[in-house]
């Protein structure tokens, strides 16, 4: 049986927006494996989205030199670099496990289904554990709407893990998630992607109760880029924003008596413009 734990819905990462810097976590490994028969039609099925537009993209903090920054000059740049390389690692412990499942189709050849659908049907590895994969799309004029099942190893069950829609050959879309903990397997969140004017984002929605409407959302606009987090209830809004020249700023509750706090091109403290 897959480890229903490790394949939580996106709410974990919103409901610990507000204490980011109490977490400390270590990634799973993944892997995939995939076979499908061949098909000659395979040229005329929808699209994939690209796995590269479900990552976050947080190397302006992860790669960056922290211990020389280690001082009260520095005080805005590090507690952003901290809420970043956690939102960073929860991001990936999120999306580990539901992007290398769909994207293992990418080495797979889908079959053409009687209803004008196609499906990619191949085994997944998830750590020491297997399961079948069964991902149907359906193109429905501009749109295709998809459909990943989930079988574990040994089970004659096929779990309906998240659904969704894609347009502009997979460069938007949304999949709404399925708690695999809950008999009852409730949609609990939902991500999305797209395009912006200039740029790209990636969005985290949680559907719970206790966190409904909450949202995480990232925006690649290069040169400039930012992480966004909005409370569902009272629609409070933090960010972390930085540049492409070093320079950025971050407003949140916990810090700076929730007035904005910038750095410079050096990430030195600054007056905020």
């Amino acid at each position: 049986m897959i480890n229903r734990n490790s394949l939580r819905s996106v709410t974990g990462l919103l409901a610990l927006a507000n204490i980011l810097l109490l977490l400390a976590l270590n990634l799973a490994a993944c892997g995939e494996t995939g076979t499908a028969p061949e098909n000659d039609l395979s040229a005329t099925a929808p699209v994939l989205p690209e796995a590269e537009r479900l990552n976050f993209d947080f190397r302006f903090f992860t790669e960056s030199d922290l211990p020389a920054k280690a001082d009260g000059q520095y005080d805005h740049f590090v507690n952003a670099y901290l809420r970043a390389v956690v939102l960073d690692a929860m991001g990936r412990l999120v999306l580990a496990a539901p992007v290398s499942a769909f994207s293992a189709a990418l080495h797979t050849t889908p079959v053409a289904d009687e209803d004008g659908s196609w499906v990619w049907s191949y085994d997944w590895t998830y750590g020491q554990e297997i399961a079948t994969i069964v991902l149907r799309g359906q193109p429905d004029g501009g749109q295709v709407f998809w459909t990943l099942g989930l079988q574990p190893r040994g089970s004659d069950q096929v779990f309906t893990w998240f659904h969704g829609a894609t347009t502009n050959e997979g460069r938007s879309g949304h999949w709404f998630f399925r708690d695999l903990d809950d008999p009852d397997l409730p949609v609990v969140g939902e991500i999305s992607w797209g395009l912006l004017d200039g740029g790209t984002f990636l969005q985290f929605l949680s559907l719970e109760e206790d966190s409904h409407g909450d949202t995480l959302r990232f925006e690649n606009r290069d040169p400039d880029f930012g992480i966004l987090f909005t409370e569902g209830l009272g629609g409070q809004e933090s960010h972390i924003r930085w540049h492409a020249d070093g320079s950025g700023s971050l407003r949140v509750p916990d810090y700076n008596g929730g007035l904005p706090a910038c750095w410079d091109a050096f990430q030195r403290n600054t007056v905020c413009p």
